[in-house]
């Protein structure tokens, strides 16, 4: 009986370890809606993909990598804008006024203390949402309070 107790979790842990690679590929495939999940709140442990973008999300590279996009943002905000550019044309004037927020955001993201999914989610998704404030005129979400939400979600880790 003890053998069969012990043997078991084993056996648990190499079917675990087997199944992580799909889970990183899924949590990578679906960043997006991932990112949005856990924006809402929805819990990490809910499911497997979630619990893995949840910590690669808070990971330092990951957090680096989010800092800088949004560096990029507040630095695009500030220079004129590009004729005819592919992307979604960005709301400087509304970047430009949540850039006291955004700048403590970044700083958070790239402090050394630990930081909740949720915040880093809602920044990740925020950069992506083509309704929402960073990109779309008619977004009644001010800029400057979710991205303060965010930084208090971030902050919320312990």
């Amino acid at each position: 009986m003890s053998t069969r107790l012990l043997s078991q979790p084993a056996a648990h842990d190499a079917a675990a370890k087997r199944r992580r690679p799909c889970y990183r590929f899924l949590a990578r495939a679906l960043t997006s809606s991932l990112d949005r999940e856990l924006a809402a709140g929805r819990p990490p442990r809910s499911s497997q993909a979630l619990a893995v973008r949840a910590r690669e999300i808070v990971s330092p590279a990951e957090r680096w990598e989010l800092a800088q996009r949004w560096a990029n943002v507040v630095d695009q905000a500030g220079r004129p804008p590009v004729p005819r550019s592919p992307r979604a044309p960005l709301r400087r004037g509304v970047v430009i006024a949540a850039g006291p927020d955004l700048r403590e955001m970044i700083s958070v993201l790239t402090g050394g203390r630990p930081i909740d999914a949720r915040g880093a989610a809602m920044a990740s998704w925020l950069l992506r949402d083509g309704t929402g404030p960073l990109y779309n005129r008619r977004s009644p979400v001010d800029l400057s309070a979710v991205v303060r939400e965010a930084t208090r979600q971030m902050e919320l880790a312990g």
